[in-house]
């Protein structure tokens, strides 16, 4: 799994209103503070505190937040991404000119004002993969007898998977030309290859295999990817190892089988050539990913939180949720319960690995954020072979992860390597169900999964046969998914943004009271679909006159429940 490196970069996400609207094996480095990167930050509102003018002047709603921007020199905008749901969600970046800018600074400083959905720094990223000395040059996961395998061979007795469910690859890249993945690569079929035009107006000239987001521009084939922290390892294979694992070519008769049979991948490449993973292109990839609604997104990468990321990266989720992308993250391979995002994010499917003894890996990361755990062990898969390797690298990987030279496959460990194989389980779930929403999909995958005592809570172990087949779980219900509901500010003396998430479709209604039960307001309720939703309460009742200060309730009233909140509103 990838960790952010920080950037000086603020990211804003800008939610448009709707109603509802030296030993081989060494691990990572233990989490730290991100440090800030100058010039640009990101933050996400709902779209009542930021406009941008014609060339992309900064300016504001509230004369506190433009006041704000004077005092960061935050000057100019741009629009990195929209993202179409139950509302519409914009995420930018903002720059600033001011020597010695201070992105954490600004950053809290708009979170501060209780108008913006998140702020945090550009950070960017490190693969969480552990390269050591396999002994297992097999795909032991797909069938060990049913030991410590997921019953993926048996599933494939049942389903194959459906090539109109994509899974995205947010990574460093995927070889396209690799003689096991080039037949599963995912051609855009609304773009002309090579006319230089962007024939489906998405913003990409021709993005007919995905997208390189690190260096904007159409091949996402990876490059070098030199590793500090790995002794100079060229890391550059991760992206095209984890394509593997999801969805590499299987009955081809050519080295290994994905688990997403008959599933095509998207590549998109977050890395760019100076080896650098940032949150603005990992934005970008986000974006793209929910405007071509693409069916399961795959991320084998993280980082902790320390200024803010946490909640960005909670926005961006949420518009991938909410345009039908069910998001899988790996946890991490710290062997803690530190939590690393976007894994720790509701809504995301986390991954733990356990190994071929059937226990947690000892690299896994732990803890309550984790859902699933999935074989991410030895784990054997494609590696890239479109540009010549370092001599160290070739060295390294033939002397420790089992590569013999000529072929491109090899070992490798971490939770980076078990999550696709969960990706790659849910594409076969999404092919059968093409009904179900992210979240039922999810918890499908929980309630269908095998109950094992690890030594730390890494959630039950993927059974993908189960998964597949499981005739008490043929129809999705609210009881499988969370309701998620959140008033801020909180106190609030002005406008108050409710916040709820649906995990499937149906009916909602959303109400305020006040504390002697009497109706304040009550909001448009209607068949809504799943995902999440945004209303703003001014303050008023149903007359509009403004509410006097108390503690008013408010009220989400499912199917399956009613959630409440206290709202406590000052003069």
């Amino acid at each position: 799994m990838l960790r952010l490196r920080s950037s000086v970069a603020v990211v804003l996400i800008l939610v448009a209103g709707s109603a509802w609207g030296a030993p081989p094996a060494a691990q990572d480095p233990p989490a730290t503070a991100v440090a800030p990167v100058t010039g640009r930050i990101l933050i996400a509102d709902d779209d009542t505190c930021v406009r941008l003018g014609a060339r992309g002047e900064l300016a504001s709603h509230y004369a506190a937040v433009e006041q704000l921007f004077a005092r960061h020199g935050l000057s100019q905008g741009k629009t990195l991404c929209r993202v179409r749901g139950t509302g519409t969600t914009r995420f930018m970046v903002l720059t600033s000119v001011q020597p010695g800018f201070d992105a954490v600074a600004a950053a809290a400083a708009l979170r501060a004002t209780g108008l913006v959905r998140a702020a945090a720094p550009d950070v960017r990223m490190r693969l969480h993969v552990l390269p050591n000395d396999p002994d297992v040059p097999q795909e032991w996961w797909v069938d060990d007898g049913g030991f410590a395998d997921v019953r993926l061979g048996a599933a494939w007795e049942v389903e194959h998977g459906n090539p109109g469910v994509r899974i995205g690859i947010m990574d460093t890249g995927v070889d396209m030309g690799h003689p096991d993945l080039a037949s599963k690569i995912w051609t855009n079929p609304g773009e002309i290859p090579a006319n230089g035009i962007d024939d489906d107006d998405n913003g990409y000239v021709d993005d007919v295999h995905g997208w390189d987001f690190g260096d904007a521009d159409a091949d996402p084939d990876p490059e070098p990817m030199l590793d500090e922290a790995e002794f100079g390892l060229d890391v550059g294979f991760h992206g095209t190892f984890v394509a593997g694992i999801a969805a590499a070519a299987t009955n081809n008769a050519e080295g290994i089988a994905g688990a997403g049979w008959n599933c095509p991948i998207v590549p998109l490449k977050v890395a760019n050539s100076a080896g650098e993973l940032s949150l603005e292109a990992i934005t970008e990839a986000f974006g793209y990913a929910a405007t071509n609604h693409i069916e399961v997104l795959n991320i084998s990468l993280g980082t902790p939180d320390s200024t803010g990321v946490a909640e960005y990266f909670q926005a961006l989720v949420d518009a991938a949720t909410a345009a039908g992308v069910l998001v899988v993250a790996s946890a991490g391979n710290d062997g803690t319960a530190d939590p690393n995002f976007p894994a720790a994010c509701k809504g995301v499917l986390s991954v733990a690995a356990t190994d071929a003894g059937n226990a947690r890996a000892e690299f896994s990361n732990f803890g309550p954020v984790v859902r699933i755990a999935a074989p991410g062990a030895g784990m054997w898969s494609a590696i890239a072979r479109n540009y010549e390797l370092d001599e160290f690298s070739q060295l390294f990987y033939q002397v420790f992860m089992g590569w013999d030279g000529v072929r491109p496959y090899m070992a490798g460990d971490g939770t980076s390597f078990s999550s696709p194989l969960v990706a790659g389980a849910c594409a076969l779930v999404r092919s059968r169900h093409p009904d179900w929403s992210p979240l039922v999909v999810s918890s499908h995958m929980l309630a269908t999964g095998d109950a094992v005592a690890y030594d730390q809570p890494i959630g039950p172990k993927l059974n993908v046969l189960r998964a597949v087949t499981d005739p008490t779980l043929s129809a999705p219900t609210a009881a499988l998914a969370h309701y998620d509901l959140s008033v801020v500010p909180n106190p609030s003396g002005q406008a108050s943004v409710i916040r709820f998430g649906l995990p499937v479709a149906g009916p909602a209604r959303l109400r305020v009271y006040d504390c002697a039960g009497r109706i304040m307001r009550e909001f448009p309720s209607d068949e809504l679909p799943a995902g999440s939703h945004t209303v703003s309460w001014d303050g008023t009742d149903e007359h509009g006159d403004p509410a006097s200060a108390g503690v008013y309730v408010v009220r989400l009233e499912t199917p399956n429940g009613a959630i409440v909140r206290k709202l406590a509103r000052v003069r």
